[in-house]
């Protein structure tokens, strides 16, 4: 990414009456330093996650620190600037884990019975915003039971 902020939306929904918007489960990534590796609920609940954490989120909706996947510094140090990076989402069940360049940013379960989402869209995101490139490559989709 050169500029900006991206994501990889998964389990996603379509907002209503808003042409190409998408809410769900977002792996984000971004050009900063705050982001990257986080697991965020876009038009959803908002962050779940931030690097380095490991969370529940309660019926409450809200995100509870349970634990800890790595220092926040030490994991962003692993992820390269306007350069290609490795990002594995794994969705199973409601537990889920990111990994950027094989490093776990973040890992999150959601026991939240009437919000959490077993299944929606996969979207690619482009922030609004200030003119940005983001790139996308070798894309793989992976059905686990």
């Amino acid at each position: 990414i050169f500029k900006g902020n991206s994501g990889i939306q998964y389990r996603s929904f379509e907002v209503p009456d808003q042409k190409w918007l998408i809410g769900g489960y977002q792996a984000d990534l971004e050009a900063g330093d705050n982001y990257s590796g986080i697991l965020y609920g876009e038009r959803f609940r908002g962050i779940l996650a931030r690097r380095g954490e490991k969370t529940i989120i309660g019926d409450d909706s809200k995100p509870r620190l349970v634990g800890t996947v790595g220092d926040a510094d030490v994991i962003q140090a692993n992820i390269k600037k306007e350069d290609w990076n490795d990002y594995h989402i794994v969705a199973r069940g409601f537990h889920f884990v990111h990994r950027i360049n094989g490093v776990v940013t973040c890992e999150s379960t959601d026991e939240d019975r009437k919000n959490r989402r077993a299944k929606g869209l996969l979207a690619l995101q482009l922030h609004t915003g200030p003119p940005m490139t983001v790139q996308f490559r070798n894309i793989y989709l992976k059905k686990i039971d």
